[in-house]
């Protein structure tokens, strides 16, 4: 067996720790992903499609749902990925460390243009500021600061961080079928998933394709979880 096989085989026992965590905060997406559906439907996302007055005024009245309903799962989510990403760059970069890392920098971009395009302590404050106002004009400055501020959840941060992480996890998971690390179905899965996440370019139906991805990310974290944990476990029957 070639040395290049053998590293492709053999994971790198300085990342233990690593694949561990990346587990946990896989699990940790899926379950995330899970509740941030499930509020989907009882607070659904209000973004572009009502009114700055509204947005400010459930806010107010229901700070946590008002929240929630701008996709506050979604920044709180993201920062996971950091750990995720970093585990799956652990255990692929024997495989091709350039493609790897591509994938880890894409991912982790995506993260930071998640965190730009989400400016809810900013809509928050200036809601505050809307609901104490008394002068109109200073009433028509907080609104017209919100609709700025809006314009960012579905601006360019949010297309290009969408466009990143489907592109990371497809090079990750065509990484995933050339090392036994990764069970064939983690790979293909998550292959299938991120070329349905980048059908969110198609006119009417993209955000279906999106939701579609967002579905299939929770069998694919629990299977990712599943991988890293072998992973952790037989470096510990090895050390």
């Amino acid at each position: 067996m070639s040395s290049k096989n053998i590293a492709i085989e053999t994971p790198d026992l300085l990342w233990k720790d690593i694949y561990r965590i990346g587990g946990i905060a896989s699990l940790l997406i899926a379950a995330g992903v899970v509740l941030a559906i499930v509020a989907y439907f009882i607070w659904p996302y209000k973004g572009n499609f009502t009114s700055m007055e509204t947005i400010f005024a459930t806010l107010q009245s229901d700070r946590l749902g008002g929240l929630i309903s701008l996709d506050i799962s979604m920044l709180l989510i993201a920062p996971l990925n950091i750990l995720m990403f970093l585990g799956i760059y652990a255990a692929l970069k024997r495989v091709n460390e350039s493609w790897a890392l591509i994938a880890l920098m894409l991912a982790l971009t995506a993260v930071v243009l998640v965190i730009l395009c989400r400016p809810l302590v900013e809509l928050t404050s200036l809601s505050d500021k809307y609901a104490v106002a008394t002068n109109p004009d200073e009433k028509l400055r907080y609104l017209a600061a919100g609709e700025v501020l809006r314009s960012s959840l579905d601006g360019t941060a949010w297309l290009m961080q969408t466009i990143f992480f489907m592109i990371a996890g497809l090079i990750n998971c065509l990484l995933m079928l050339r090392t036994p690390f990764f069970g064939k179905a983690t790979a293909w899965l998550g292959i299938v998933i991120s070329t349905v996440g980048l059908g969110f370019f198609l006119p009417s139906i993209g955000l279906m394709f999106l939701f579609l991805n967002t579905i299939g990310s929770v069998p694919w974290c629990f299977l990712l979880a599943r991988d890293f944990f072998k992973i952790e476990s037989a470096i510990s029957k090895t050390a």
